[in-house]
């Protein structure tokens, strides 16, 4: 165990060296955030049946799919905006009074659809419902472009951290001479060893670790909320 101690603290020094200078420097934390509208909604669908005998399970499952792929036609819906995956087949097995029991055959398929005009999503639903549809729906909403957008919001952290290190220069009479090193991830000792980007993108009902949230669905009247990009940098200014 010394021995890996020691090996790290090695290891450390040559880490931090290379992030601090020697010379004067100011080391500051730039922070920017940016609220967006999604523009596109996610639907995740299961659809899935069960009988005794497999080839009646999987011609539900014909049926129920293809109502769902005319819905969407209608809808306007591309065909590329469409994902479904191959059936699956297994038994279905539930238990019932602490015994496993075989109800037959349980026959299933993912479809992912991506609704691009956002006003079309009550339709989609009641499309759902249509199509006898109801067993797993899940919808999250989207941004089509986010490594643009939170790419936008980096570059303002960057400009943050430029003003934080400018104005603490000048309160000491000195300038920001040069970037010695910026960094997504902090570089202090104590973090040396937890590198995590801190970059983000949630809605305003959850948490900042969330990069999407869901939308209710079975709603014909419903408002997407605001989603807010975060970014934060750690900058290693030069003095003179």
């Amino acid at each position: 165990m010394k021995a890996l101690v020691f090996v790290l603290s090695i290891i450390s020094f040559p880490l931090l060296s290379t992030v601090i200078p020697n010379q004067p420097h100011i080391y500051v934390e730039g922070y920017a955030e940016q609220e967006v509208t999604p523009d596109q909604i996610k639907i995740s669908v299961s659809v899935m049946a069960t009988n005794m005998d497999a080839e009646i399970a999987k011609i539900e499952i014909d049926e129920k799919s293809l109502k769902l792929f005319e819905a969407t036609k209608v809808l306007g819906i591309k065909q590329e905006q469409i994902t479904a995956t191959p059936i699956q087949i297994y038994p279905a097995i539930e238990h019932q009074n602490g015994k496993s029991v075989n109800v037959g055959t349980r026959v299933s398929r993912n479809i992912d659809i991506l609704l691009q005009d956002l006003t079309k999503y009550p339709a989609l639903n009641d499309a759902l419902v249509e199509a006898e549809i109801t067993s797993k729906i899940s919808s999250t909403v989207e941004l089509s472009d986010e490594r643009a957008i939170k790419k936008g919001v980096l570059m303002l952290a960057v400009n943050d951290a430029k003003l934080k290190a400018s104005e603490l220069a000048a309160i000491h009479g000195k300038e920001v001479k040069d970037v010695y090193s910026i960094s997504e991830f902090k570089t202090r000792t104590e973090d040396a060893y937890n590198l995590r980007p801190n970059q983000e993108v949630y809605g305003q009902s959850y948490n900042t670790a969330q990069v999407r949230y869901r939308v209710p669905p079975g709603s014909s009247v419903f408002k997407i909320g605001k989603m807010r990009v975060t970014a934060t940098v750690y900058v290693v200014y030069t003095m003179e």
